[in-house]
């Protein structure tokens, strides 16, 4: 009977693998290669999934997995977009305020704020490309308002199972898409007044060049 589960595979040979053919399908441990790119912070490199977070984006996205990846400098957020469909990969990074104030003029961004029911906002680069550092390759030159509507997220993975509304934290959500679309700035301000910022780079999904399931 041994010979014949050595033979044939049977016995306790492990599962086989879950192919990865998306970011979609991307789960904690899993890993791959970036090819080389304009965003300095992930040319190159092999990144590796450590967390995800799920993201409820009413009726323009929805179960979207956004994969928290180490292996840069810092963390890189990855997922897939609807923003532009010729470059559906999404390569997120965080940003303190000082760093949004260097990048972008005060007075414009923080109208985005005070002045809600304007939906019209646009914000521009202040400084050059080149002093752009680490964020070279995430910035684009001026933003327009895409969309701004409350959305939700949770640490559950929603492809899996139904999560539970209590399970989902709400939040307001804006997006400021670059004229050209391949940049954006996502602002997720949640109660209590904690805001986070992104800048965001969208590539074609080729710009991925491998992925290792865990």
């Amino acid at each position: 009977m041994g010979l014949f589960k050595s033979m044939f595979g049977g016995g306790d040979s492990p599962p086989p693998s879950a192919k990865i053919e998306s970011p979609k399908d991307l789960n904690p441990g899993d890993m791959l290669k970036m090819e080389f790119s304009d965003q300095t912070l992930v040319s190159g490199k092999t990144l590796k999934v450590t967390e995800q977070l799920f993201y409820d984006l009413s009726a323009v996205e929805k179960c979207k997995t956004v994969s928290i990846m180490e292996g840069a400098d810092q963390r890189v957020l990855l997922s897939t977009s609807t923003v532009n469909p010729e470059r559906p990969l999404e390569l997120a990074v965080a940003i303190l305020p000082e760093t949004v104030f260097k990048i972008f003029k005060r007075k414009k961004f923080i109208a985005i704020f005070e002045e809600p029911d304007n939906t019209d906002h646009r914000i521009s680069r202040k400084i050059s490309a080149d002093e752009l550092n680490e964020w070279q390759g995430f910035v684009g030159e001026s933003y327009f308002q895409e969309r701004t509507n409350e959305a939700y997220r949770s640490k559950k993975d929603c492809r899996k199972e139904t999560v539970l509304d209590s399970d989902w934290s709400a939040f307001d959500y804006k997006l400021m898409v670059s004229d050209d679309r391949q940049h954006a700035v996502r602002i997720e301000v949640f109660d209590g007044g904690r805001t986070d910022v992104y800048l965001i780079a969208y590539l074609a999904l080729n710009k991925i060049e491998e992925y290792w399931p865990a």
